[in-house]
């Protein structure tokens, strides 16, 4: 299949920390990918890395077939990219994370239109229509004029979600969403997750919640230490995993 994102040997540190140690990978179109592994074993930074966020030590991430934040001069040797460039490609991908980023000034709708309309120079009129669809996809159009401090956890993480999608991504990540809420407020930010799935809305899913992931996933990444320890499809690598460290995390986890 078609990859949306092709990730080679990618290295990042912060200071003298090697945060991703030759990572490779790649994401197909609508493919839903999950990522999981232990606090600190590098899953945030290789997402933030994905959309350039975190500019990567070494390493190439290419978006549909383009490399991302570098050209590559006559010679081999690559250059930094325009920021229009960078951006451009950056529009491309929704990043979701686990605290909601909302702006409290601005109400639910406004949140959602402001992109649309600075970025993608959409009418204001077509950004209020995208919007008000998005938040009845996410079961929140009675909230739309309302400011996010009057709204639940759960619910600020689904207009986050409503968002992202404005921007029409070709991909969309997670990094953590439900990590931040209340448990009772899990199931309806992960019900959205999984009615993009049925879409075939190709994503990458940072996630802990191992039952939830199960049941979405095509494939699963296990990281540890900056590295990719194993993957493979959620059946096999819940069920028998074929490395120790994969075995001694779930069995903590399941």
């Amino acid at each position: 299949m078609e990859a949306i994102i092709k990730v080679e040997k990618l290295w990042k540190c912060f200071g003298t920390h090697e945060v991703l140690k030759d990572v490779s990978l790649e994401v197909s179109k609508g493919e839903v990918l999950a990522v999981i592994g232990p606090s600190g074993s590098g899953k945030s930074t290789l997402l933030r890395c994905l959309t350039f966020l975190e500019i990567p030590d070494r390493g190439k991430i290419y978006i549909e077939g383009s490399l991302l934040g570098y050209r590559v001069k006559k010679d081999g040797i690559l250059t930094r990219d325009s920021e229009k460039n960078i951006n451009r490609m950056r529009s491309e991908i929704g990043l979701v994370f686990q605290h909601f980023n909302l702006w409290p000034h601005k109400t639910v709708l406004e949140n959602i239109i402001e992109a649309p309309l600075l970025v993608r120079r959409m009418k204001r009129e077509e950004g209020i229509r995208i919007a008000k669809e998005l938040l009845k996809k996410v079961d929140l159009l009675e909230k739309a004029d309302q400011y996010p401090s009057k709204l639940s956890g759960g619910q600020q993480q689904r207009v986050a979600i409503a968002r992202a999608l404005a921007m029409y991504p070709k991909v969309m990540l997670f990094d953590e969403v439900t990590s931040a809420l209340d448990p009772e407020l899990v199931s309806e930010v992960l019900e959205v997750i999984r009615h993009l799935a049925k879409e075939g809305m190709t994503m990458v899913v940072v996630t802990h919640e191992i039952g939830f992931m199960r049941q979405v996933a095509d494939r699963v990444i296990f990281m540890d230490n900056g590295t990719i320890i194993e993957e493979g499809p959620p059946e096999v690598l819940l069920q028998n995993p074929k490395n120790e460290r994969t075995r001694r995390f779930l069995s903590k986890v399941l």
